[in-house]
């Protein structure tokens, strides 16, 4: 009796775990796309790291990302946020078992100031990245680097783009130095 009851009870979290994490990718529209590591270690490359950063990741999905920097870079102080709770739940698991001291944090990433960030990586989707910009403006000081996966920010350019053999065929990346835009 008490192995069904403890059965149903798990069964009754995952289930409330799953539609939480369907409503909160759903509300979001960012479908989790994990990132190859080949495309993670090209990405840290092109940031241009000394190992004493900041370094954000918006929408840190499984914190392959985190986890990478802070193996390459010990010194650099790892701060990343993913707002859907199964991929949290996930990341948080992996964080964890890596022995890696990063700060993996539930949330919105757009609702937590990063003014301290030196650099900032993400893999978001066409319509965030105008939103993103942004709060970039507000908030980053000029000269931070910003590394993105797959897609470009509207209106600005690139200071380095180059092309990485993905998962699934070739995933572009895009490195900018934030320069805010005049209002």
């Amino acid at each position: 009796m008490v192995a069904i009851n403890l059965s149903l009870g798990l069964l009754m979290m995952f289930t409330v775990v799953l539609f939480f994490t369907a409503l909160f990718t759903f509300i979001a529209k960012v479908p989790f796309v994990p990132t190859s590591q080949r495309v993670v270690d090209q990405m840290l490359e092109a940031a241009d790291l000394s190992g004493n950063e900041v370094v954000y990741d918006l929408g840190a999905g499984d914190g392959r990302f985190l986890i990478s920097a802070k193996r390459r870079f010990p010194g650099v102080t790892a701060i990343g946020f993913e707002m859907v709770p199964l991929v949290w739940f996930l990341g948080k698991m992996r964080v964890l078992f890596s022995g890696q001291k990063v700060q993996y944090r539930f949330g919105n990433a757009l609702k937590h100031e990063i003014r301290d960030a030196n650099c900032v990586f993400l893999y978001l989707i066409t319509s965030l990245m105008p939103i993103f910009a942004a709060k970039f403006d507000r908030e980053l000081r000029p000269g931070t680097v910003v590394v993105s996966n797959s897609f470009p920010f509207p209106g600005r350019n690139p200071i380095k783009k180059f092309q990485v053999k993905g998962i699934v065929g070739k995933t572009s990346v895009y490195v900018y130095r934030w320069e805010p835009k005049k209002v």
